[in-house]
């Protein structure tokens, strides 16, 4: 029967219902409480209420209503709402909403005068079980006012745990309960002769008939552009007739522009039942629809029911939704541009948006650019500012650094803040999300790539000269650090997409841990090449003895180190063996050794001795090729075959061919001095001498001890060290 035909005879009743005095069922005693103890069955519906106690039969229809009025004469209200279908009710609000309705329902009961034995249903005989009807659905009971009546089910639902029937008063039963509580219980009214007599007829696409099917009759509208269709949604009852068509119109704008910018609906979720679905702490004829939270207060979107004669079931906007759009629209609407725009804006879709709402993704997207572009420009302008007041150079390279990079990010900020602003669906604003973050990421990862740079650019300046080594590896170290970047980079996209990417890593750990292992040689050599260049323990053409192996290093990669030797082969040695065994670099000397022994013949006076010890002595001083700090000229010892003569000195050069030269010359001018002592040098043998042959000449030897006795008495003698002014003195000798 239809709903607002029930409406019109409870309208004409419902006095009458509500004054008359409720009369007591069959059964008034009442025994003792039903137990809510023992096992309990696992719910097949309404998970909301937990368990169903064993006190709540509901195997068969007339148990169920039976049990219906044996919890309500004890008013366990809570325990009743197990024998409601409350499946259109979010499981958080059941309990409440559940024990509501079955008090309503048992007041309707009391009012009707009804009693446990006036079910409608197949009732048991005595002895015999009850006969259950081949449907799904039976009739708990019936009443009529005037000449129209009508009826509440109960509907059999089946568990799938244990098969078993579970008999529930029917979702159209509960979702009309609220109704007949106020029609028979109240006595309220709520019967219509027309709704918005200002607009006129409803077109015949106008839909009203339940809380899901107006409200996406109103998006429709809406999208389509057709306000004045979309203003029969709306309940204008404090407007004046005569300015409904316009208000509405004006309203119906407002109003979409809100629900498309902050408050989007799915219908889906919406009630489609004639009556709506009960709601906790919502009138009977309303339904709240959504939310939205304005400067720390929330409004609720409410949906109300009227019964209006030759439509029925009427559902609008309410009054109070309706009443707040103005205020809202201030809030958070588009002003004037949302008022005045074209319908051409609103009727012309693109992928599920309106015209409007691409042309603010172009607008937010160019002014989101260029100016992002000039506060990037305004930015940079200040920090060169303050860069340029500091002395060192790092903030420089920082500041050219984000030239360029810190647009792109601000670009992308400036996407985000203005994107929610334009109403987009689920899908275009998850689709929008995804693109100002890929944007961001893209600016970030090239800012970190400029980092790197810069950060490479500084070390070269700063260690250039002093770790020729580790500023060739830079290169490598820059690309190794970029390919890091561009890995997390693309582990973000791949999150902001929704990818799993945990497990992702996770699968990456466990192959790089297998990738260790098989390139275990190659990474002890890549470490091996980066403590070559830490500790620089030598560079591209140092000459160098590696693991016995001496020669010109030509090459040092990641690798190994390459050595071109004295017969011209080229070593190549791993890096990991370069940095675990000794390394001698010739290259770094500041001065070149030189230490010759002379072996002098036995037979030589100590005059002789003297002599050749302090003409090297003076030959060392007055050379200026020898390092001057020290040089030691000692007689050194005595040998099997010889009388041995130290030199100890250092010569001023790393090159190793001129050391060879000035050592030469050195020589040359030790054996003089040897040559002209009188003395001679021994051979490593050993002899019997059976006379004087070999003998020191008696004049020279007579001549050098004079020369030495007149150095000495001169003071000019260098042993044991040399006189002070000496080595000047000598110096200026002609010769010397």
């Amino acid at each position: 029967m239809p709903a607002f035909a029930v409406w019109i005879s409870l309208a004409v009743a419902a006095p009458q219902v509500a004054g008359a005095p409720q009369a007591a069922a069959a059964s008034t005693e009442k025994a003792a409480p039903p137990e809510e103890t023992g096992a309990a069955r696992h719910p097949a519906i309404n998970p909301g209420l937990g368990p169903v106690p064993t006190a709540v039969q509901r195997d068969t229809p007339e148990k169920a209503w039976r049990s219906f009025w044996m919890l309500g004469d004890f008013g366990e209200f809570a325990l009743a709402a197990h024998l409601l279908d409350l499946s259109e009710v979010a499981p958080e609000r059941q309990r409440a909403v559940g024990a509501e309705v079955a008090e309503k329902l048992y007041k309707i009961l009391k009012a009707l005068r009804l009693k446990p034995a006036s079910f409608a249903g197949p009732a048991a005989k005595a002895g015999q079980p009850a006969v259950l009807p081949a449907g799904d659905t039976v009739a708990a009971f019936r009443f009529s006012r005037g000449q129209m009546s009508w009826e509440a089910t109960l509907h059999r639902f089946v568990d799938p745990s244990s098969g078993q029937s579970e008999w529930l008063f029917s979702r159209q039963t509960v979702s009309i309960v609220p109704f007949w509580y106020q029609g028979i219980v109240v006595g309220e009214k709520f019967l219509q002769t027309e709704v918005n007599p200002g607009l006129g007829l409803a077109p015949d696409a106008v839909h009203r008939q339940n809380p899901r099917i107006a409200l996406e009759g109103f998006l429709a509208a809406g999208r389509n552009g057709d306000f004045d269709q979309a203003a029969h949604y709306l309940d204008l009852s404090h407007v004046p007739p005569d300015r409904q068509q316009a208000e509405g119109r004006r309203l119906a704008r407002r109003l979409m522009l809100i629900m498309l910018r902050q408050v989007w609906v799915e219908p889906s979720l919406v009630s489609s039942e004639e009556l709506g679905t009960p709601q906790q702490g919502v009138q009977v004829n309303q339904q709240r629809i959504a939310e939205i939270k304005v400067k720390g207060h929330e409004f609720p979107f409410l949906m109300h029911c009227q019964f209006v004669q030759k439509l029925g079931t009427v559902w609008t906007f309410a009054p109070q939704t309706v009443g707040q759009i103005d205020y809202l629209y201030g809030a958070l609407g588009n002003g004037w541009l949302g008022d005045h725009l074209p319908a051409v804006f609103f009727s012309v879709q693109f992928a599920g948006l309106q015209l409007w709402q691409w042309l603010s993704l172009l607008l937010i997207l160019a002014g989101g650019w260029a100016f992002g572009w000039v506060l990037n420009a305004i930015i940079l302008w200040i920090a060169k500012a303050a860069a340029a007041r500091t002395r060192v150079r790092w903030d420089d390279e920082l500041v050219r650094a984000l030239d360029g990079p810190l647009g792109l990010i601000i670009w992308a900020f400036l996407v985000s803040l203005g994107a929610p602003l334009v109403g987009l669906t689920p899908t275009a604003r998850q689709i929008t999300s995804i693109g100002w973050s890929m944007l961001g990421l893209a600016g970030l990862g090239w800012l970190c790539f400029r980092a790197v740079d810069s950060f490479a650019n500084a070390v070269r300046r700063l260690v250039g000269e002093k770790n020729p080594v580790g500023v060739g590896f830079l290169p490598i170290i820059s690309r190794f650090a970029k390919a890091m970047v561009a890995v997390f980079i693309l582990i973000a996209v791949l999150a902001v997409m929704g990818v799993e990417v945990m497990g992702l890593l996770a699968g990456l750990g466990i192959g790089g841990v297998a990738v260790a292992f098989a390139a275990q040689k190659t990474i002890e050599n890549l470490f091996g090449a980066v403590s070559i260049a830490g500790d620089r323990p030598f560079a591209v053409g140092d000459y160098v003895t590696i693991d016995e192996v001496s020669g010109t290093v030509e090459d040092i990669g990641m690798r190994s180190v390459r050595i071109r030797t004295m017969p011209r082969t080229l070593v190549t040695i791993p890096n990991a063996m370069v940095m675990a065994t000794k390394i001698t670099n010739f290259q770094v000397r500041d001065r070149i050794i030189y230490n010759p022994t002379l072996t002098i013949a036995y037979g030589a006076t100590s005059e002789q001795l003297a002599y050749i010890v302090d003409e090297i002595k003076r030959m060392l001083l007055a050379d200026g090729r020898v390092h001057p700090e020290v040089q030691r000229v000692r007689f050194k010892g005595f040998s099997p075959s010889s009388l041995d003569i130290e030199v100890l000195c250092w010569i001023s050069t790393t090159d190793q061919y001129a050391y060879t030269a000035i050592a030469e010359e050195l020589n040359f001018g030790l054996m003089g001095i040897v040559e002209r002592s009188g003395a001679s040098f021994a051979f490593p043998t050993q002899q019997v001498y059976l006379t004087h042959a070999g003998a020191p000449d008696p004049e020279r030897a007579a001549a050098i001890r004079e020369e030495v006795k007149k150095r000495r008495e001169d003071g000019t003698l260098t042993l044991p060290e040399p006189p002070a002014g000496l080595r000047e003195k000598l110096r200026k000798q002609p010769g010397m």
